[in-house]
């Protein structure tokens, strides 16, 4: 999503994904951050991994009609979020929340399990975001900004 956010047509077709995802496991594991920063910049796009977002830097990028990949704890309950190397695209945003693409489908945040395989274009509220990618405090979320 970022990618062909990006440059446009890079990926074409509906099977684009696949060639960036063939990219991505020739050079490693998928749910690593260096990974997805080396395939970006096979194809041209330099980015950079941060420990430090905020929902506002998402915003602020989604207002430059940039897509943010955000790692999130997407295990375990709303009270205490766990896992790790779940990555999900932020694509926009509304006053309670950001709109986003899970490859997993839908989170229920209450309980931390999936309810659908859908993962295109949902809602997660500002609550879920807030609980499950800024954990410990308003920026401590895990992101790549391109």
């Amino acid at each position: 999503m970022l990618l062909e956010s990006l440059k446009p047509g890079t990926l074409p077709g509906d099977r684009g994904d696949d060639k960036y995802i063939q990219t991505v496991f020739s050079i490693g594991d998928t749910t690593e951050a260096s990974v997805q920063l080396e395939a970006l910049r096979a194809y041209g796009i330099n980015a950079k991994f941060i420990q430090n977002g905020s929902l506002d830097l998402l915003r602020s990028q989604l207002d430059k009609g940039i897509p943010v990949p955000c790692g999130i704890l997407h295990h375990g309950p709303a009270s205490a979020p766990s896992g790790g190397g779940h990555w999900i695209c932020v694509i926009g945003y509304d006053e309670t929340g950001f709109i986003v693409h899970d490859p997993w489908g839908e989170i229920d945040h209450a309980s931390g399990t999936y309810i659908s395989t859908e993962g295109a274009n949902l809602h997660y509220s500002n609550n879920l975001m807030s609980s499950r990618w800024t954990v410990s405090s308003t920026n401590d979320g895990w992101c790549i900004i391109a």
